[in-house]
């Protein structure tokens, strides 16, 4: 990424524009910054979930991280939303979660790293081309339960 700095942009505004560049050592405290402003009424602050609402994220996706279909169905959650009967850990939950194809892909990205590495110890492998084909699909939360299979 080239970045052209002005002379007359302020340190924190150059800090700032480091920070949320994507692919930065600040994309994982982007990816931290977006699940406390989206994320965490629901999922609650580390990703353990609130019993009834919303299940847990944290150490509860590696099995779905670790493959490339996985992957794909975790960015058509965050781009398209989830509704209607999971389990997650014996625990079966009935609600919907909203989509975020408003936020910009690479918040996408972001987010998605957060809570696969941060949240579940995996490596960050979401990229743009991820968000791309899940907003091409244009699914219903409903549709996108039904390809969670189990």
């Amino acid at each position: 990424m080239k970045l052209a700095i002005s002379p007359d942009l302020p340190t924190a505004g150059i800090l700032l524009v480091l920070a949320l560049a994507p692919g930065s050592a600040g994309a994982e405290d982007r990816g931290a910054a977006l699940f406390a402003q989206h994320c965490v009424v629901c999922h609650a602050a580390q990703g353990e979930g609130t019993p009834g609402i919303a299940p847990r994220l944290a150490g509860s996706l590696q099995d779905r991280a670790r493959s490339e279909s996985g992957r794909a169905y975790l960015a058509q959650v965050l781009v398209d939303g989830l509704a209607g009967p999971i389990t997650v850990a014996g625990e079966r939950f009935n609600n919907a979660m909203p989509p975020f194809k408003q936020l910009p892909d690479a918040d996408l990205v972001s987010l998605l790293d957060y809570v696969v590495a941060g949240l579940n110890g995996g490596a960050p492998k979401h990229d743009t081309a991820a968000i791309g084909a899940a907003r091409a699909l244009q699914l219903s939360p409903n549709a996108v339960r039904k390809l969670r299979g189990s």
